[in-house]
């Protein structure tokens, strides 16, 4: 999910010839729901366009309405998965998902989520990223209390935190902005982590609340089938969803995105994939440490 510049951000450009950049497209990663929010593109970039192509190949979809079940413990403390960031057949970094572990906040106990991306030596050379974004995420029912972000691609730099303030229902920016949140919403980085929770039916979808860029929209994310894919972490069974964030507002689609997580009780993302004007993008789990 990539947040559409706060106003530390505002006014400066990124460069269009990697607009939407590589680093970008990965907001958790960047990639959960990266280019939607129009903001977020530089004057004179080219927006990615509608048809991207086939993403998934051969997806099984079984007859029934079959749903599996929501697993009872997939997300802990401790657990890290690291993959290689691939533009084409050309390798340009790492990216790193992780929930190091469970913090107070505010008298909450909550997992803090981290997502961070890091170029390699020869990507650095040219156009060097540093992302890091962090959610506080309550261990119990799940939604967003605290959301933060770092982004450093090439000569850009923007910081954006956002407090989750449920007894007022509104979300509190850096800024002493205020915007209003239904309850229990999730944020660019939790909204991944929720998904792994739930319940998915097989050819179906699933809603839910997700606030960034200032405004709350319902996310939809579709439940395409299942697939075995290789990835350098050893071959899984896995089911495939593509997130739907509803148009209009500031969002716009521009695009698919699809994750692979492992059809089992973890729901571990083992690849993700999407696509920019110049090129195809993935992300391929390469290390697991379960937690």
């Amino acid at each position: 999910m990539t947040i559409a510049p706060d106003s530390s951000g505002r006014g400066r450009n990124r460069p269009a010839r990697l607009r939407p950049s590589l680093f970008a497209l990965i907001a958790f990663l960047g990639l959960w729901l990266a280019p939607r929010a129009s903001g977020d593109a530089a004057p004179g970039s080219i927006p990615a366009p509608p048809d991207t192509g086939d993403l998934v190949g051969s997806v099984s979809l079984p007859n029934g309405g079959e749903v599996l079940p929501a697993p009872r413990r997939p997300i802990r403390a401790g657990e890290s998965f690291k993959f290689a960031v691939r533009y084409g057949i050309v390798t340009a970094g790492d990216a790193y998902l992780e929930v190091p572990e469970v913090r107070d906040w505010h008298g909450h106990p909550t997992f803090l989520l981290v997502a961070r991306t890091e170029s390699n030596k020869f990507f650095s050379a040219f156009y060097k990223v540093r992302n890091r974004i962090e959610s506080y995420w309550d261990t119990t029912s799940h939604f967003s209390r605290h959301f933060a972000e770092n982004r450093r691609e090439g000569g850009y730099h923007s910081q954006n935190e956002i407090a989750f303030d449920y007894d007022k229902g509104e979300a509190v920016y850096q800024d002493g902005q205020t915007f209003p949140i239904p309850p229990g919403c999730q944020d660019a980085l939790s909204s991944f982590y929720f998904a792994r929770t739930q319940p998915l039916p097989l050819g179906g979808s699933m809603v839910f609340d997700y606030h960034a860029s200032r405004k709350s929209q319902p996310l939809e994310v579709k439940v395409l089938g299942r697939q075995r894919v290789e990835t350098p972490a050893g071959t899984f069974d896995c089911v495939v969803i593509e997130p739907i964030l509803k148009a209009g507002g500031i969002f716009k689609n521009s695009g698919r995105l699809v994750i692979w997580l492992t059809d089992d009780d973890r729901r571990i993302p083992v690849m993700m994939k999407s696509k920019v004007t110049i090129g195809s993008i993935s992300c391929v789990l390469t290390q697991i440490r379960r937690g």
